[in-house]
């Protein structure tokens, strides 16, 4: 069987693509690597050491859509940490960037720090059960 050895890039469609990759590059310190515009519209990707983050707006996308995740597509986005320490920085992160989010809520899947980003796309932290 074939080996994925996880996850190397996520592309969001997104309203603003510029808005979005500010707003990753400040919370996920991710660096702009790409910013162009092709046959589909304006394209932004941002870069860490592990992923890639890309940012479509299509011309079909409306400014004022907002992400639905009861829709057919993505639900939400979740980034591993490795323990409720790592989960704790993060959550001081989000309230210096004044960024809304749930607490950190533990249920037996593991704990989870959930957020939306501007344009309402649904994202957690998460250290799964047993990890941390």
């Amino acid at each position: 069987m074939p080996v994925a050895p996880g996850i190397g890039h996520i592309a969001l469609t997104v309203s603003d693509v510029k808005r979005s990759a500010e707003f990753y590059n400040r919370l996920l310190d991710t660096q702009t690597v790409l910013d162009v515009e092709d046959e589909y519209g304006p394209f932004v990707a941002n870069a860490s050491p592990s992923f890639i983050l890309g940012f479509r707006k299509h011309e079909a996308t409306n400014e004022a859509d907002v992400f639905d995740p009861a829709r057919v597509g993505l639900d939400h986005c979740g980034f591993h940490v490795a323990d409720r320490g790592q989960l704790e920085v993060w959550e001081a992160r989000l309230d210096e960037q004044g960024v809304s989010h749930s607490g950190i809520v533990e249920d037996p899947f593991g704990l989870h720090l959930s957020f939306k980003d501007p344009d309402n796309i649904a994202l957690e932290f998460f250290c799964p059960a047993g990890q941390g």
